[in-house]
């Protein structure tokens, strides 16, 4: 039978997961993605707020609207030479007396790629099941809260409104080219369109993802080795103990379901 052991309904598991969740903080990464045929560098932060908790005998912690708040920095890159067909000046030739045939050289136009800065952000809400890690690494206990899979994400209604805030930070600087920009304006505009929600969903799908697919929430840690009562006076020990093994379930007790934490101890 263990010598101590620690257990809170799902109210505390809550207030516990509330905390631990704060603790991680927000998480940035950085990458290239493919929106359609664009290409954009990219980096985004994200911050993740704890939902509801239910316990689940045996073992499992459900998160429910565990959120992502989550914030876009894009370099948005219109290759004008997958818009625009290639142009060639054509090769011009003359025969000059006493010279021989003269000719032009072909020039072609090697249209440019224009990168567009584009912020944006939004939010995500998934369901998400944890399981219970234990680990005993440099001298300390860690018990875990650990994603089992990957959960669905369900982004936010204005996650569609990217295409517009892409659209609106691309269509002024491709009017100011001379001559071709309002034709590029809407040649951007129809390409936008035709990507539609499904298109943002999967180029926001990989990128956000990982900021919930590999979340692991602290729950506990304690140093195997440590000092439960120092001493009082010159003839008084200190009292030292080591935590032997630590075991965590999720159990039903009468009425309720509880976190539950159990440890062997040694002096």
């Amino acid at each position: 039978m263990p010598e101590i052991t620690a257990a809170i309904d799902e109210t505390g598991a809550n207030k516990l997961l509330d905390t631990a969740i704060a603790q991680i903080g927000t998480q940035t990464k950085s990458g290239t993605g493919n929106l359609g045929p664009f290409v954009a560098s990219y980096t985004v932060q994200g911050t993740l707020t704890n939902g509801s908790v239910d316990l689940i005998p045996p073992g499992t912690i459900r998160i429910v609207d565990l959120r992502l708040d989550w914030h876009i920095d894009l370099n948005f890159g219109i290759d004008l030479s997958a818009i625009l067909p290639d142009f060639c000046l054509p090769q011009v030739c003359i025969d000059i007396p006493c010279v021989g045939t003269v000719c032009t050289p072909k020039i072609c136009i090697d249209w440019p790629t224009i990168t567009v800065p584009v912020s944006f952000g939004d939010f995500v809400k998934t369901t998400a099941d944890f399981g219970l890690l234990i680990s005993l690494s440099g001298g300390k206990w860690k018990v875990q809260a650990v994603i089992q899979g990957v959960p669905n994400l369900q982004f936010g209604a204005s996650s569609a409104a990217l295409l517009a805030a892409i659209g609106l930070a691309v269509t002024p600087l491709l009017l100011a080219i001379p001559f071709i920009g309002p034709f590029l304006a809407i040649a951007v505009d129809t390409i936008l369109a035709a990507i539609a929600v499904a298109g943002v969903t999967g180029f926001l799908g990989p990128i956000i993802t990982p900021f919930v697919s590999g979340i692991m929430i602290p729950i506990y840690e304690q140093p195997q080795l440590f000092r439960v009562l120092p001493a009082a006076g010159p003839v008084d020990p200190e009292v030292d103990i080591t935590i032997d093994t630590i075991a965590a379930d999720v159990a039903h007790n009468g009425n309720e379901d509880e976190l539950v934490l159990t440890a062997d101890i040694s002096p």
